[in-house]
């Protein structure tokens, strides 16, 4: 057993490595004293005190009490397995190092991962493979440590919804630690099994393999309406469906996700996540429970990925045969989904270059047993540099600028005649700047040189496009009192309708559009609670981009296609052709997720009233 004597940790590291230690070090004592901390850490008190703070900020679960002897994790054993989940989600190196040093057979681990794929019909991703077998020998070192989880109250409901699971599980603890295990250490590693990334589930019952199909076919569906792509593809909705499983099984049994690319899709996609938060509520109404931001990320993640010209029904001798004419091989853990997002930003930026349509890590041993042209791999998984007889660069899904620098590099070196389209322009310019000029660092310059004369094609800015206060005038409001029950969904939508071809936004076919709809979809477009966004498609029938508003005293009811909603204000959207209503569907929605806001629409006794909410708001 490894103490925390035997494992060394360097000074001046790194806030989050700083806290990453402090929290193993808290697994294996009772109590950390902060004197004795900054002293390991040769930092001051203050600066502990605030790891500890961030600490409980991002593992509450942890419960990290303090008294005068001390800081100490009060939190269960289930929180303390799942905080070291997180942490190999988040593929945290120092994580690693100290389940490597626990001195327990990561590559037995990992084996017996492996071997539970074909007793469960399971196929795991690289990464969660990697990261099961880590997790299993931390479960061990604590096992054998009298530290076990007794709370088995999910065991029936597994039993009952999926197949094989638990016995397989089970039998895995007992190769694993050589003796018994209780049904809480077989439960728990259970949830991590199905929560686990995979290409392919069939573990799940008939009835929960059902339900999260026609989910997927309706989160799709729904992105479509709200951002006018088409990527309702056979492939696609079999891979938002395998992803959906883990999502499924994450929010109702708990169990936090975390990665960079998340965090990074957060930060450089905030319109998207919106969409695509709109379009989850099917399995948010499911599940009884609010997605968090990270399952909608990755969700996202996916989504946002497709385009129509690229995600086919290929089989695998198709896929093959494209690869070996790639000049680059795209490639992630589970071969659809992280690397669609980067295949779509790589052709984007280099259109001259062909890049294979994304590969699974275990599809490159056999594109290199025939003719192949590709002089380079890019991996949002972690590959080996000498695995492979080409070069290998591993960068995030959502390309950062370090990244993109690195496939640059490489690019020029291995295809100059495709990204050295204006060589002598950049050269020139970069020489004459160096005259005049100390620069640091030339490749840099080069670069953002090449980008600013050469520049890809660019979206229309959103500073540009219509704002919700601009498509929504007072004349469009209506605050409508229907005390008795005469008025249907139909007459209500008929009036929002009305209020837009009054002013020449719609024609009088574009209400039938939208009711057939309904009638063939239900009440697919709930944006939140009691709020409808009524629209279709671009066509004919919209002449301008525009939006209207009615309010309602009582809850107007839609009951259409075995689906009920209760519906309390009204918008009706006409699109623009070019996506022009984007920005303002985006602040749209960024106030009706808001309960105080909704609640604040509903007092309004006006149409100034409204807009006057909906304005500042905005």
């Amino acid at each position: 057993m490894v103490s925390k004597q035997d494992y060394n940790y360097e000074n001046n590291l790194h806030s989050i490595d700083r806290q990453t230690v402090i929290i193993l070090l808290l697994i294996q004592d009772d109590y950390l004293s902060i004197n004795k901390l900054a002293k390991k850490f040769n930092c001051s008190r203050n600066t502990i005190i605030k790891d500890f703070k961030t600490i409980n900020g991002r593992f509450p679960q942890l419960k990290i009490a303090s008294s005068r002897m001390g800081h100490k994790i009060t939190g269960n054993e289930v929180a303390i397995r799942l905080t070291i989940y997180k942490l190999l989600l988040y593929q945290n190196r120092l994580t690693y190092s100290f389940i490597k040093d626990l001195r327990y057979s990561i590559s037995k681990a990992r084996q017996l991962v492996i071997n539970t794929q074909q007793r469960m019909k399971i196929n795991f991703s690289e990464n969660s493979i990697e990261q099961l077998a880590y997790l299993l020998v931390f479960i061990k070192w604590r096992i054998l440590k009298k530290f076990t989880i007794q709370e088995d109250s999910e065991y029936n409901w597994i039993a009952t919804n999926t197949t094989n699971v638990l016995t397989t599980c089970e039998d895995l603890l007992r190769s694993l630690i050589g003796e018994k295990v209780c049904n809480g250490e077989i439960v728990f590693f259970s949830k991590i099994i199905l929560c686990s990334q995979a290409t392919e589930v069939n573990c799940v019952n008939k009835n929960l393999y059902k339900d999260l199909n026609n989910i997927a076919q309706d989160i799709i569906f729904r992105y479509e309406q709200l951002t006018e792509q088409q990527i309702s593809y056979k492939l696609f909705t079999k891979v938002l469906c395998n992803h959906l499983y883990a999502t499924f099984f994450r929010v109702k049994f708990d169990v936090p996700f975390s990665s960079s690319e998340v965090d990074e899709i957060k930060r450089q996609y905030p319109e998207l996540i919106k969409f695509t938060t709109i379009a989850c509520a099917p399995l948010e109404n499911y599940l009884r429970k609010k997605l968090p931001s990270e399952e909608i990320a990755l969700i996202c993640l996916y989504l946002g990925s497709v385009s129509q010209k690229n995600y086919h029904d290929l089989t695998n001798s198709d896929k093959f045969r494209r690869a070996s004419l790639a000049d680059v091989l795209v490639v992630c853990s589970s071969g659809i989904g992280t690397s669609a997002m980067l295949y779509q930003e790589l052709r984007k930026m280099y259109p001259l270059i062909k890049f294979s349509l994304p590969l699974e890590i275990r599809d490159l041993p056999n594109i290199f047993k025939h003719d192949y042209q590709a002089k380079l791999i890019i991996s949002t998984a972690i590959l080996s540099s000498t695995k492979y007889p080409i070069p290998v660069v591993n960068v995030r899904a959502v390309i950062t600028k370090h990244d993109q620098s690195l496939i640059e590099n490489i690019l020029r070196q291995k295809y100059p005649l495709k990204v050295e389209h204006n060589t002598s322009v950049v050269n020139s310019l970069v020489s004459i700047i160096n005259e005049y000029a100390d620069v640091k660092d030339e490749s840099g310059l080069r670069q953002s040189i090449d980008h600013f004369i050469f520049p890809k094609s660019k979206n229309v800015k959103k500073s540009n496009l219509p704002t919700l206060g601009s498509i929504l005038p007072t004349e469009r409001i209506m605050v409508y009192h229907n005390n008795t029950t005469d008025l249907t969904w139909q007459k209500a939508l008929q009036l929002g309708c009305n209020l837009l071809e009054r002013d020449g936004i719609i024609d009088q076919y574009y209400f039938e559009k939208i009711v057939q709809l309904i009638n063939q979809y239900g009440p697919y477009m709930l944006i939140a609670n009691d709020i409808f966004l009524a629209h279709a498609a671009p066509s004919i029938s919209n002449k301008n981009i525009g939006l209207s508003l009615i309010l309602f005293d009582h809850s107007l009811e839609i009951n259409t296609c075995n689906q009920y909603a209760s519906v309390t204000c009204l918008f009706v959207l006409s699109p623009g052709l070019k996506h022009e209503h984007e920005k303002a569907l985006e602040q749209l929605v960024d106030i009706v997720r808001d309960n105080n806001n909704v609640e604040r629409l509903l007092k309004a006794e006006s149409p100034r009233d409204v807009r006057k909410i909906l304005l500042s708001c905005s």
